[in-house]
């Protein structure tokens, strides 16, 4: 999934990429995830999710949650369940995170966009159904690695389709297994409404990034 665009006018810039998390960045979506999860658990007679387990599936990709989920019942059962449940069902419980499309405006053409998710088939239909598929250059999902987040697999993905160093990408994440990521592969983190982790940037919001990246980053 790329798109070209103008060739970036200030070539004396450090940071040249931008990195997205999808879940709790792009979109809160933590109300879909829950149903998501909770309607599997459902069909197979378990409980609703846990606090501890909503942070899980939060963080971690389909396959992983669905071992932590269910770790003695038939995997494979469970799995093929999954890939049949219609992913839309539960878009409409996703909100795109406010001022998101203002920010990826302004980081045309100055900046190359990517994002780095557990998410895997998911990620295509949700870009196309909210409409934002063309402002992302690369996405990198759980699907297109051996090893997901936290492994840098994702991120050395990026990185090297844009052939640049760690240091000219932010990646903006919103949990700990983003830190990781990013502590994994050098780039520049930033904490998304996530005041916990332990970083040197915190953001509230995408206009705050912005402020950073015209101010702090790049100098």
């Amino acid at each position: 999934m790329k798109k070209k665009t103008p060739e970036r006018e200030d070539s004396s810039q450090k940071i040249k990429v931008v990195i997205f998390d999808c879940d709790g960045v792009l979109f809160d979506s933590k109300d879909a995830n829950i149903r998501f999860y909770n309607s599997i658990l459902e069909r197979f007679g378990k409980p609703p999710l846990k606090d501890s387990q909503i942070e899980y599936v939060h963080m971690h990709s389909l396959a992983d949650s669905i071992r932590y989920l269910f770790p003695e019942e038939n995997l494979r059962e469970v799995l093929e369940y999954c890939r049949k449940l219609d992913f839309k069902d539960f878009n409409k419980y996703l909100k795109v995170q406010e001022g998101l499309v203002d920010f990826l405006e302004y980081l045309r053409p100055k900046y190359k966009t990517a994002i780095a998710t557990n998410r895997t088939v998911s990620m295509a239909m949700v870009l196309e159904e909210f409409k934002l598929q063309d402002y992302f250059d690369l996405v990198v999902t759980a699907a297109d690695v051996k090893r997901p987040k936290p492994h840098p697999e994702t991120i050395e993905k990026i990185l090297d389709t844009f052939k640049i160093e760690p240091e000219e990408a932010v990646f903006i994440g919103d949990s700990e297994v983003d830190k990781q990521l990013a502590d994994n592969t050098g780039v520049i983190f930033i904490s998304y409404k996530n005041p916990d982790l332990t970083t040197r940037y915190h953001v509230t919001s995408f206009e705050e990034v912005k402020d950073l990246l015209e101010h702090k980053l790049n100098k």
